[in-house]
C-alpha cells in the first residue's frame, strides 16, 4: 500500500521537476503552450542567435569565450581549437600539420598551446599569480628566461625556456633512447578574481618557429574580459543559499550533494541555473529565485495534488529526453525506457510553469505499465504537434536544402523526434537519410547527409552547444533514416 503522503524528498526535488524560464535575444519562446516562469535569461544557441559569442569573421578568424564566459578572444585562421569547458587548446591546423596524431607519440602536434583560467582565491596563497613558477610545468628546465608580460597593464608574468623530455616506453628501450629537449612559452595574467594560464610547448625535438610564436601571442593579446564576472560553481550555490534565506527564513536551506540545494525535505540540482546564469550573471536573482519559490510552494501541496487520479492529468503526461546516464543514478526512481545515442526517454507531468517527472510509485497508483505510459505520452505528444505546428527555418534552395533548426526554442522541440510523423517530413525534406544533433532539451538542427562537408561543421556546434547550454542531452549525432533513429558514425 501507498502511503498516504509520498516521501517530500522523492517528489519534490529537480529529478521530479524542472524549471523552464524562457529565452529571448530577439528568439520568441512559446508561453502558450509551455507557459514559463516570469525570468529573462538569455540561453539562445550558437546555431540560431547571431549574437552568439563562438562565431567567424569574414577573414577567418573566430571569437571565442573562456571558461564560464569570463572573457572572449580571437583565434586566427592559421590555428584550430579544442574546447572544453575549463581549457582551450590551440594548435596548427591540420593542413599545416598533417602528421599530427595525438594518440601516436610519433606524430604528435609539432606543438600545443594550452589556455586555462580559473577564479583565484585570495584566501589560498597558493592560487596567487606571484607564487608562480614555470618549473612547475615544466619540470627538468635548461634554460629558462623571463619575459615581458603580454599585458603590462594587469599583473602578469611571463617566461621562455627550453627543458629536458626523458624518453617514455619499457627500461630496455629507455635505455637505448636518449632524453629530448623541448622549447616552452608560458604566460599568466590575471584581472580581478581570474587568473589566465597559457602554456605553449613543442614537440621534443622540434624548435618552436616565430610564426608560431607570434600567432599565440595575438591570440593573447585579443583576450577581453566580461563585465561582470560569473562565480564559480561553489560560490555560486553559496549566493544561492544566502538568497533561499533571505526570502524564506523559516525554512531549512543548505547546499547539498555535489552541486545540490536542499530545502526542508526536498532537494534541487543547481546544473541548470547555473548554466543559465552563465549566460547573464547580471541576472542572478531573476534566475534563481523563481525556481526556488516554485518548490517552496510545492512543500504545500497535499496528497491529490502530489500523486493525482491518471484520469485527472492523463492529457498532460508528456514523454521528455534525458541522459542516460543520469537518468541511471540521479533519476533511478523515475520511469525510464532506453532511447539511442545514450538518451533516455522519461515522462512529465505538465504543470503550469514547471515540469515533473514521473515517479514509479505513480506506476502503482494508475494501475498502468511502463508500455502504456509511452503509448499515453506519445499520443499526447502528437496532439501537442498537431496543435503547436513546428516553425522552422531551411537553408539551403527550395530544391536542395541543407540543414533545417526550429525558429523557437521550446522544452519539447528535441522530442518531437520520437514521432515518425516528424521522421518523414524531414526526410522529405532533407533527404532519404539525414543527420540530427540534439545538444540540449529545446533545440536541434537536422543537416541532408547529401552535404557531408556541413556535418563536420556541424557537428563541432553541437559540441560546443552541448557543453554550454541548459538542460544539455548529447554531443552525439542521430541518423534518422527509413529504418528509424540510430546513432550517426563518421565513416
Amino acid at each position: 500500500m501507498l502511503p498516504e503522503r509520498p516521501d517530500p524528498a522523492t517528489v519534490c526535488d529537480i529529478r521530479y521537476m524542472s524549471f523552464t524560464p524562457p529565452l529571448h535575444n530577439n528568439v520568441p519562446y512559446d508561453c502558450a503552450s509551455f507557459p514559463a516562469i516570469p525570468t529573462e535569461i538569455s540561453q539562445s544557441s550558437a546555431m540560431t542567435d547571431p549574437s552568439d559569442s563562438n562565431y567567424s569573421h569574414p577573414d577567418g578568424d573566430t571569437i571565442l569565450s573562456g571558461p564560464a564566459n569570463w572573457f572572449s578572444l580571437t583565434c586566427p585562421a592559421e590555428l584550430q581549437v579544442q574546447q572544453t569547458e575549463s581549457f582551450l587548446e590551440f594548435r596548427a591546423l591540420a593542413r599545416d600539420n598533417a602528421d599530427t596524431n595525438s594518440e601516436d607519440p610519433a606524430k604528435a602536434p609539432r606543438w600545443t598551446m594550452t589556455l586555462y583560467a580559473a577564479w583565484v582565491d585570495e584566501t589560498e596563497p597558493e592560487t596567487n599569480i606571484a607564487s608562480f613558477q614555470a618549473e612547475t610545468l615544466f619540470p627538468d628546465v635548461i634554460r629558462n628566461s623571463v619575459m615581458p608580460p603580454l599585458h603590462p597593464e594587469r599583473a602578469g608574468r611571463a617566461w621562455a625556456g627550453v627543458s629536458r623530455q626523458k624518453p617514455h616506453g619499457p627500461w630496455w628501450y629507455r635505455m637505448f633512447r636518449r632524453a629530448v629537449t623541448y622549447e616552452w612559452r608560458l604566460w599568466i595574467f590575471e584581472h580581478e578574481q581570474i587568473m589566465v594560464v597559457a602554456s605553449l610547448q613543442s614537440r621534443g625535438g622540434f624548435a618552436l618557429g616565430s610564426e608560431t610564436v607570434a600567432a599565440c601571442e595575438r591570440t593573447l593579446n585579443s583576450v577581453e574580459f566580461a563585465k561582470t564576472l560569473a562565480w564559480p560553481p561553489e560560490i555560486f550555490r553559496g549566493e544561492v543559499v544566502q538568497l533561499g534565506r533571505k526570502y524564506f527564513p523559516l525554512l531549512s536551506i543548505k547546499a547539498t550533494g555535489s552541486f545540490g540545494l536542499q530545502i526542508e525535505d526536498s532537494e534541487i540540482n543547481l546544473a541548470n541555473f547555473y548554466r543559465s546564469y552563465l549566460q547573464q550573471p547580471n541576472n542572478f536573482k531573476q534566475i534563481v529565485l523563481p525556481g526556488l519559490t516554485t518548490v517552496v510552494r510545492l512543500q504545500e501541496w497535499g496528497p491529490d495534488q502530489l500523486m493525482p487520479p491518471l484520469a485527472e492529468i492523463s492529457d498532460r503526461v508528456m514523454p521528455m529526453l534525458y541522459p542516460e546516464n543520469e537518468a541511471d543514478t540521479t533519476l533511478k526512481d523515475f520511469v525510464k525506457m532506453p532511447w539511442v545515442c545514450g538518451l533516455a526517454v522519461m515522462f512529465v507531468l505538465d504543470e503550469d510553469n514547471t515540469y515533473r517527472f514521473v515517479h514509479r510509485k505513480m506506476l502503482q497508483s494508475w494501475q498502468i505499465s511502463e508500455e502504456g505510459l509511452h503509448a499515453l505520452a506519445i499520443d499526447n505528444l502528437n496532439t501537442f504537434a498537431r496543435n503547436n505546428p513546428l516553425e522552422v527555418t531551411v537553408i539551403g534552395e527550395d530544391d536542395d536544402a541543407r540543414m533545417l533548426v526550429p525558429v523557437s526554442p521550446n522544452a519539447y522541440n528535441s522530442v518531437r523526434l520520437l514521432g515518425p510523423e516528424l521522421h518523414g517530413r524531414l526526410r522529405k525534406l532533407l533527404g532519404a537519410e539525414l543527420v540530427v544533433g540534439v545538444p540540449n532539451r529545446d533545440f536541434f538542427v537536422a543537416v541532408s547527409l547529401n552535404h557531408p562537408d556541413l556535418v563536420s561543421d556541424v557537428q563541432q556546434r553541437v559540441i560546443q552547444d552541448y557543453q554550454s547550454m541548459h538542460h544539455p542531452l548529447t554531443s552525439r549525432l542521430l541518423v534518422i533514416s527509413a529504418d528509424g533513429v540510430s546513432e550517426y558514425c563518421d565513416s
